[in-house]
C-alpha cells in the first residue's frame, strides 16, 4: 500500500505544466531528473539582484496564477516593472521558508507588434 505524499509536484505549487529532464549539477557534478517547466513568461517587479554564486536574482510576478515569487538565473539583463521575461527550464523546490526557483536561461520579451 502507497503512503501518502505531502511534498507537491512543481506543477501545482506554481500551476503551470511541467516536462521531467535529465539534468546536471554543476555544484555537485551529479546527473539527476526533475520536473522543470519548459518555458515561463512572467513580468518582472523591476528588482534583480546579485548573488555570491555568480548568480541574479529576479522578482517576478506571473498574471496568470497571481503568484509572486524570485527566479535564480545565471545571467543579468536590465529590468524595469512590468517587462516580460522568459525563463526556461524552471525547477525548484521547498525549504523551510517557502520555496526556491532556479532556470537555465532569463530573455527579455520584446512588445508584439499590430499587424
Amino acid at each position: 500500500m502507497a503512503k501518502p505524499n505531502w511534498t507537491p509536484k512543481l506543477s501545482d505549487v506554481l500551476k503551470h505544466a511541467t516536462v521531467e529532464l535529465e539534468m546536471h549539477s554543476d555544484r555537485t557534478g551529479n546527473d539527476y531528473r526533475a520536473d522543470v517547466i519548459p518555458v515561463l513568461q512572467v513580468r518582472s517587479t523591476g528588482n534583480v539582484e546579485e548573488l555570491d554564486n555568480g548568480y541574479w536574482k529576479y522578482s517576478i510576478v506571473d498574471n496568470e496564477t497571481n503568484l509572486e515569487y524570485e527566479i535564480k538565473a545565471p545571467q543579468k539583463i536590465n529590468v524595469k516593472f512590468g517587462l516580460l521575461l522568459e525563463f526556461t527550464n524552471v525547477r525548484g523546490g521547498a525549504t523551510s521558508r517557502g520555496g526556491w526557483y532556479s532556470c537555465e536561461t532569463v530573455n527579455y520579451v520584446p512588445p508584439q507588434k499590430n499587424a
